[in-house]
């Protein structure tokens, strides 16, 4: 009977250990990115809360990324696609599928407000990728590309390389040409023309900072 206690005890000991290598390993499977460059206040905010970004911090699937005054925010992901926040920005990592495999990816992306820097990394070498950005006043569809997105006078997107299609319930504009920036002040309003950015760089609003590489 003396047997019967240690015997409960280690039970108890093991079923912990396995809760902890479950959660862990869930974590683990939630993790899309990390944090690998951060300038003043930016934060992470999961389910679970808000933490203060730090360089290699890990980055998790419904995780918002957030930043304050003067600040700027870098994560790079899985298939190295890099995503960097200007001041006052929000973005929503809302879906993520890296799965070289299989040949899968996907990338979808809620940018609420702010600006932002987005260069695809390997997911635009799946032949089954999807690769998006939603802002509050139209959505971004990415095929190989980097590109800037944020307000200017009004809300603009700069394309650096590649294509983008940028399209509202009003309707569509393609860019193919760098330095094209389509400005859309609304929703309702179909994105006008595309017209000439500065070529090669980023806009004001994530300049200068150490987090991008515009100048």
């Amino acid at each position: 009977m003396r047997a019967l206690p240690s015997l409960l005890a280690f039970l108890a000991a093991l079923a912990l250990r396995l809760n902890v290598y479950g959660a862990q390993a869930a974590e683990d499977a939630s993790r899309v990115g990390v944090v690998d460059k951060v300038e003043n206040e930016a934060q992470v905010i999961s389910a679970s809360g808000a933490v203060t970004a730090t360089v290699g911090a890990p980055v998790h699937l419904k995780d918002e990324l957030r930043t304050g005054a003067n600040a700027r925010l870098q994560v790079t992901f899985l298939d190295e696609t890099q995503l960097t926040l200007g001041e006052h920005a929000s973005v929503v990592i809302d879906r993520y599928v890296y799965d070289p495999d299989r040949g899968i990816g996907e990338t979808v992306l809620q940018a609420t407000k702010g600006a932002f820097r987005f260069a695809t990394g390997r997911i635009k070498e799946m032949k089954d990728s999807n690769i998006a950005v939603s802002t509050p006043f139209a959505d971004i569809a990415v095929r190989g590309t980097e590109f800037w997105g944020g307000p200017l006078d009004k809300y603009g997107v700069l394309l650096l390389k590649g294509k983008v299609t940028v399209s509202n319930q009003a309707g569509s504009v393609m860019l193919g040409e760098p330095g094209r920036v389509p400005i859309f002040p609304r929703r309702s309003t179909r994105p006008a023309l595309p017209l000439r950015g500065p070529p090669g760089r980023s806009p004001a609003p994530l300049r200068p900072s150490p987090c991008t590489d515009g100048e």
